[in-house]
């Protein structure tokens, strides 16, 4: 009876917990960097390569993403080659970024914050990340900052450059965007 009793159990916690994988056609990344002291700001876009999200019982109990470096894009060939290469991320080397829920948190009815670790050439730091995630539809919506310094993406930094003025790039990096699961 006790075996009968365990495997009901098993059976009601995997039934009520939804794990799904990504949708990566579906999902989208939009990446914006800016120049330290004017006004300019350059966008392009990155693509998921695979991760899943499970969620019981209103909360996110797990949540994987990786990130396919090399698809970093812009529509500036020159510039997209530039951030591809040993200045930036060295997409050669490091094809892959992710992140990591560290804990799980309660879904609320708008934005609320994950916390997890974030791994971009093979650095990992602890980030928040400000979401929103529609139960119905799957989507995981998010705007947040990264300092790209952190992950050793140093080029034309002020904080490293103190002498570039009009060619200093903000250390600041935002990435926004939705990423769907099936």
């Amino acid at each position: 009876m006790k075996k009968i009793a365990l495997i009901l159990l098993i059976a009601i916690s995997t039934i009520s917990a939804q794990k799904r994988t990504i949708d990566t056609k579906s999902s989208i990344i939009n990446w914006t960097g800016k120049a330290a002291f004017s006004a300019y700001s350059l966008t392009g876009t990155l693509k998921t390569k695979e991760g899943y999200i499970s969620v019981k019982n209103d909360s996110i109990t797990e949540l994987f993403i990786i990130i396919d470096m090399k698809s970093l894009d812009h529509e500036n060939s020159d510039l997209k080659k530039h951030l591809r290469s040993e200045d930036f991320f060295e997409v050669k080397k490091y094809t892959t970024a992710t992140f990591k829920l560290k804990a799980p948190v309660k879904i609320n009815e708008s934005e609320f914050v994950l916390d997890g670790t974030m791994n971009i050439k093979e650095k990992t730091f602890e980030e928040s990340i400000t979401v929103s995630y529609d139960e119905k539809e799957a989507i995981l919506n998010f705007n947040t900052s990264l300092d790209r310094t952190k992950y050793g993406v140093t080029f034309n930094s002020p904080n490293f450059f103190k002498k570039l003025k009009q060619n200093a790039i903000a250390d600041e990096f935002q990435i926004n965007g939705k990423v769907v699961f099936k």
